[in-house]
């Protein structure tokens, strides 16, 4: 039987910042894989170091110790493969949205027509090519959101990292934002990682949970969701797997805006 190769692997992974006044090690001796299409939420409190995690993987940041592989080579910079999508959408407000999307085509050494027909494929993939001449100033908060995911997708990444992406979101639009990245992830297949402060939401996506805590941050829990989704809460196996979640944390209420 052929073993297959993690798409991301950890390998006792430790980081560490520095101020002028102190060292604070925000992760410590991480070891964790993550495999091609996986849908991953990474759940935890403030400062357990859930962002730093992607940044690791998006090239931003680099350990102090131990190795981060993609494709089985350690990480050495940002690359398109991995793209990162930040709360604040991170759009250009100078440009329309069909030009957001594009920009980041720049990589891809497309002419001019090519970038914009792969953009208005993902602004339809997204539902959004009727709005490819609005500016930014006329979206709400969900449209930027899934403009924001369109440019990531239009790169064609094989990680997609999405750092709390609905969390500035009002209660209705993050639950049909969830759908729609779910719909989204189906369809691209790509492999992707969630940062998310609530539990539900990490149940109700995630084909995996890993639970960052402590300081440093380490692996308190890794667990399988073998659910079939739409997720229904009140399912024993999900019961379960919520209440051990809850188990791993010294402090449970430390999941500030979580539906806990």
């Amino acid at each position: 039987m052929i073993e297959l190769q993690p798409k991301i692997k950890f390998e006792n992974v430790s980081k560490s910042f520095f101020n002028t006044s102190k060292t604070e090690t925000v992760l410590k001796d991480l070891n964790f894989s993550v495999f091609a299409e996986e849908f991953v939420c990474i759940l935890g409190p403030s400062g357990s170091g859930k962002s730093t995690i992607l940044g690791l993987i998006a090239g931003f940041i680099k350990p102090n110790s131990g190795l981060v592989l993609f494709n089985s080579k350690p990480i050495q910079r940002p690359n398109s493969s991995r793209t990162l999508v930040f709360q604040d959408y991170a759009l250009f407000p100078w440009l329309n949205i069909l030009d957001n999307v594009a920009f980041g085509l720049t990589t891809k050494n497309h002419s001019s027509k090519k970038s914009r027909e792969v953009s208005l494929d993902y602004l339809n993939l997204v539902g959004l090519s009727a709005y490819k001449d609005y500016s930014v100033s006329q979206l709400s908060g969900g449209m930027k959101q899934r403009v924001a995911i369109a440019r990531a997708l239009a790169v064609e990444p094989e990680v997609l990292l999405l750092d709390e992406p609905f969390g500035a979101l009002d209660q209705h639009t993050r639950e049909s934002m969830q759908v729609e990245i779910l719909r989204l992830w189906s369809k691209a297949k790509r492999t992707v990682l969630f940062v998310t402060h609530s539990v539900d939401e990490a149940l109700k996506l995630g084909d995996r949970i890993l639970v960052v805590g402590g300081k440093p941050g380490t692996i308190l829990f890794d667990t399988t969701i073998a659910v079939s989704r739409p997720r229904d809460f009140k399912n024993p196996k999900l019961v379960t797997i919520r209440n051990q979640i809850l188990e791993k944390l010294i402090q449970p209420d430390l999941f500030m805006g979580a539906n806990i």
